[in-house]
């Protein structure tokens, strides 16, 4: 009994780590690549004026050194700015790295849910026209337009015509922005006609290579740092002025240029609020490069900017995304409106107004969008007839998995939920173990809208007796992130009336997964489960019977359930405290924290410390749990717990430093040969100065 309890227990939670990265977080992640890192473009008016400290925080001194000439944007309404743009981005992400040397089952126990490589070129090219439309004491109205703009889109190798188009259209039409009269950009409105994508495009275009004067406490300064935003997020970025010899500065002065050298330094991390059953995975973006830019002392704008510069996205240790942007913006002319003219923009800036809200340049598209440009890029040209063919043709060959087949099926039920109920009939007689099945299955679940959970519900109720079929449909209705009223009846029905075992508890665990993923959305249904679930502990007669409950609540992740759970922690059966032990895994409370750090430092078992510290891997780490495993490795505890004290202690090291040596010495010093081995696995992943720092 117990070893089948222990596989239901693996196929909902995963017995490593590594396996926990939400496929929600990557499809972020990749989007941030596609319409943040890969699109930036000069913008010769914008800027952030608040400079920062080394920290990050905003701060009202600025780094400065010998004095220089001071010098100022220079705002007149109704003067028009036009600059010549030449620019082009290249990019690569790849997200299966980081499912190299784990298991590559997903949450429904079939395929990998995420792991995209993508690729994007871009180039633009045309004529960038700046208007100043009004000033009010510090705030400046502007107009930003692409004259003639020529905009090629490849994605994945293959050019994008229409959506080329729609982007060059937009970039055609007047966005209006409010500025700082230093040139920070306080919000932008664009024409609500133009789609949340090329809304993004527009706004990495003005984000990235701004040139930001310094505060007016220094504005002779020759190198300033000043905090920026762009749709990747907030970011630090360095000025210096470049130093000439005596010729060059000569001519410099003459022609009233001054030249400046740009570096973003580094991308702040900003304050992520996590959810039970939602870790965060480790990420850096990474700056590269720089840019040259030249300002018209006299003329009171930017003359010109040019060079590389580029990010490179780490997760979790790894590098999964790399960027390039090339730019040469170079001054054309400057026009005069008439007076008409300004009237009739700052007319059309009142009406948009009233029909746009302003957004600012790190606004990001919205989830839903996000996942429709990654599944129209991964469905590309296919139709639910060419791919039905395809798993045709790939059933025969006696396929375990096929990740390219399932990302496309996914995608396909994403953007089209009508094909939901054509995919159901494939399910209806396909053979439980087949390639159709966990495809299907997990496409379905993947897209969890309430067709796809239809499909699902009407398969599970046409095979009642077909348990094979059911356990990998109930897997899959059960991980879906927003269940309907129907999917929890069906499983309700299942838990309480399945005709196996197997069935029985699986669809049992799947309702706490299904009670955790209803918690932010419909937290009174996610109650009624858990309430259920204590109620069935409270009668329970049976050892099993309890430690199975006691998983369903793990799943659930509630705190509702924490007085409960405690109870079972102080069990006199090792088995059932490392089970509640474990139950505390995703409950956010204090409390939690401290049940599972006296687990793991005064359980007389070692198979119960060995579950507290694999449920402290699920939880933020903080400077007490981190004391108490980094004691559980340094003592004299079982091996196993060792091993996974390093792992999360490991997981941590970039906000306990003190890892790095402690992993350094273990790889040569430690007394057990595993543990010095495992060690040494963690330092080949890094080059040698890593552990010295």
């Amino acid at each position: 009994m117990l070893s089948r309890m222990q596989r239901i227990q693996a196929v909902f939670l995963g017995r490593t780590r590594k396996r926990i990265f939400a496929p929600a977080f990557l499809r972020r992640i990749t989007v941030a690549a596609l319409c943040g890192m890969l699109f930036p473009l000069t913008a010769p008016y914008l800027a952030a004026e608040s400079p920062v400290s080394r920290h990050g925080a905003t701060d009202p001194a600025v780094t400065a050194q010998t004095a220089a000439p001071a010098f100022a944007y220079r705002h007149i309404p109704g003067e028009r700015l036009v600059y010549r743009l030449d620019y082009s981005s290249s990019s690569v992400s790849d997200f299966q790295v980081l499912f190299e040397g784990t298991d590559s089952h997903g949450t429904s126990g079939e395929v990998i849910q995420s792991g995209l490589s993508q690729s994007f070129n871009t180039t633009v090219q045309g004529e960038l026209a700046i208007t100043v439309l009004d000033r009010k004491a510090d705030r400046v109205l502007t107009s930003y337009r692409l004259l003639g703009p020529q905009v090629t889109l490849v994605a994945n190798g293959q050019e994008a015509l229409s959506q080329a188009e729609t982007i060059r259209a937009a970039l055609s039409q007047a966005i209006f922005a409010e500025v700082s009269s230093r040139g920070r950009v306080l919000s932008v409105r664009f024409d609500p006609a133009i789609d949340n994508f090329s809304q993004n495009f527009a706004r990495a275009l003005l984000a990235p290579t701004q040139f930001v004067l310094p505060d007016r406490q220094a504005t002779g300064a020759h190198q300033w740092e000043v905090q920026e935003d762009d749709p990747n997020g907030q970011y630090v970025a360095r000025y210096e002025a470049e130093f000439f010899s005596r010729e060059q500065g000569s001519r410099e002065s003459q022609t009233g240029l001054k030249t400046f050298r740009k570096t973003k330094v580094r991308y702040l991390t900003p304050h992520q609020k996590t959810r039970p059953g939602k870790l965060q995975v480790s990420t850096t973006i990474k700056p590269e490069g720089s840019l040259v830019a030249r300002f018209d002392v006299g003329g009171g704008h930017l003359y010109s900017f040019r060079g590389t510069e580029g990010q490179i996205i780490i997760m979790a240790g790894k590098t999964v995304a790399r960027a390039q942007t090339t730019l040469r913006l170079e001054f054309r002319r400057k026009e005069r409106l008439s007076v008409e003219e300004l009237a009739e923009m700052r007319n059309a800036s009142v009406a948009r107004n009233m029909v746009a809200r302003a957004v600012p340049l790190s606004a990001t598209i919205s989830k839903q969008e996000r996942e429709a440009i990654i599944q129209r890029s991964e469905l590309g040209e296919e139709t639910l007839e060419s791919l039905v063919a395809q798993l045709a043709k790939a059933q025969p060959e006696g396929k375990r998995r096929d990740t390219p087949l399932y990302l496309k099926f996914k995608a396909l039920v994403y953007l089209h939920p009508e094909t939901s109920s054509s995919l159901a009939k494939l399910l209806y007689t396909a053979h439980p173990q087949s390639l159709t099945m966990r495809i299907l299955v997990g496409a379905l679940s993947a897209a969890g809208h309430p067709q796809a959970q239809e499909a699902l519900v009407n398969v599970i109720r046409a095979r009642p007796n077909d348990s094979p079929a059911l356990l990998t449909l109930v897997k899959g209705l059960g991980s879906v992130e927003s269940p309907t009223m129907v999917s929890e009846k069906t499983l309700r029905d299942l838990a309480a009336n399945a005709p196996d075992w197997d069935l029985a508890t699986t669809a049992q665990l799947a309702l706490g997964t299904m009670a955790r993923n209803l918690a932010d959305t419909s937290p009174e249904r996610a109650n009624k489960i858990v309430e259920w679930v204590v109620s069935e502990i409270n009668s329970s007669t049976s050892e099993d019977r309890t430690r199975l409950l006691l998983l369903v609540l793990g799943n659930a992740g509630s705190i509702q359930s924490l007085p409960t759970i405690t109870r079972f922690v102080a069990d006199p059966s090792p088995a059932v405290r490392s089970t509640a032990v474990l139950a505390l895994r995703w409950i956010q409370s204090s409390k939690a924290d401290l049940l599972l750090t006296k687990a793991l430092s005064s359980d007389p078992d070692p198979a119960v410390r060995l579950e507290a510290t694999f449920a402290l891997s699920f939880r933020e780490p903080t400077p007490t749990t981190f004391q108490v495993q980094k004691r559980a490795f340094l003592g004299n505890e079982a091996v196993m717990v060792r091993l996974a004290a390093l792992e999360n202690l490991w997981n941590v090291h970039k906000s306990f430093p003190e890892v790095r040596q402690l992993v350094k010495q273990s790889a040569t010093n430690d007394p057990s040969e595993e543990v010095r081995k495992a060690a040494a696995e963690i330092m080949a992943m890094y080059p040698k100065d890593y552990f010295d720092e």
